[in-house]
């Protein structure tokens, strides 16, 4: 797949784009020949589209939010000559500043692998896409190497094609006794242009579906286009209203953007399966029994 897009997908470029943002206003200080100010004006906007193409999915509200405070400093920062426009300078500054590194913060939170806590498993039970359940029959599925890999039962109910409309028939077949269930579903409805709404639906009747005391749910974070970033912050939300760990969408990006590691752009090659396999071990290794599972986490 194109890195270019990878790079966008994982989130990273909000990082560039802070650091290029950052600077637009140290310069912001000091600019006063036309053509420094023209030059931070451009760094500004692509630092903007930089930031909005990592798609963070931050609620509206906040993100309204945050581009007033862009343009108030623009606009402000490019009036220096104005009256009265010191004050308004300063103040435009330090809001932008503020919410810039607020958002950051925030994300960054989000970005990090989560040390799942939970009432350890002898097996694992998998909701998911042709991700999760393979396209070709001669490369084995992720869950297939986890099992063989840390010798844990790996119950894997993914099925080709799957969008969130199946997921509750899923975890229909999920019993008291699956402690430890892991969801990998939701790409299809985002490529496919499912609305938002009817995904929320979906998912909200295949979490509280599953949701039971005792029972770790952990769920792949979606990576996003710009006009799909509901579908983050319908996951986020409901992954705070059934306690569901987030893995962050920078891991499975990195696991498809590995040398070799599809078939086709997106679907896992046997490398990929067991990139694949490697990280769901790693962020679960403290709810699954296995002397095996690595205790190493990011």
């Amino acid at each position: 797949m194109n890195p270019v897009f990878l790079y966008f997908a994982s989130g990273d470029s909000l990082y560039a784009g802070a650091v290029l943002l950052l600077l637009a206003v140290i310069v912001a200080r000091f600019a006063r020949q036309r053509w420094l100010v023209r030059l931070r004006n451009l760094a500004a906007w692509v630092a903007l589209v930089l930031i909005t193409m990592a798609c963070p999915p931050f609620p509206w509200s906040v993100d309204a939010v945050f581009f007033t405070a862009f343009l108030l400093w623009l606009i402000v920062s490019n009036h220096w000559l104005v009256r009265r426009a010191t004050r308004w300078r300063i103040v435009s500054t330090a809001m932008l500043l503020i919410v810039l590194l607020t958002l950051t913060a925030v994300e960054l939170f989000h970005r990090r692998m989560p040390a799942i806590a939970g009432t350890p498993s002898d097996h694992l039970v998998v909701i998911g896409d042709s991700i999760s359940s393979g396209i070709d029959p001669r490369v084995p599925a992720w869950p297939v190497i986890l099992q063989q890999t840390i010798d844990v039962p790996v119950k894997n109910l993914s099925r080709p094609g799957a969008q969130a409309a199946e997921g509750p028939d899923m975890a229909g077949n999920i019993t008291p006794d699956d402690h430890v269930v892991l969801i990998e579903i939701g790409g299809n409805d985002l490529l496919s242009g499912v609305p938002s709404a009817v995904f929320e639906k979906n998912l909200d009747a295949t979490l509280s579906e599953l949701a039971m005391p005792g029972r770790t749910t952990v769920m792949f974070e979606l990576p996003l286009l710009p006009n799909k970033i509901a579908y983050g912050q319908i996951q986020r939300h409901l992954a705070a209203k059934y306690a569901v760990w987030l893995i962050p969408k920078r891991c499975f990006i990195e696991v498809i953007g590995g040398a070799n590691a599809t078939s086709d752009g997106l679907h896992l090659s046997e490398t990929g399966a067991h990139r694949m396999a490697t990280l769901v071990a790693t962020v679960l290794s403290p709810v699954l029994k296995s002397e095996m599972v690595g205790t190493h986490r990011e």
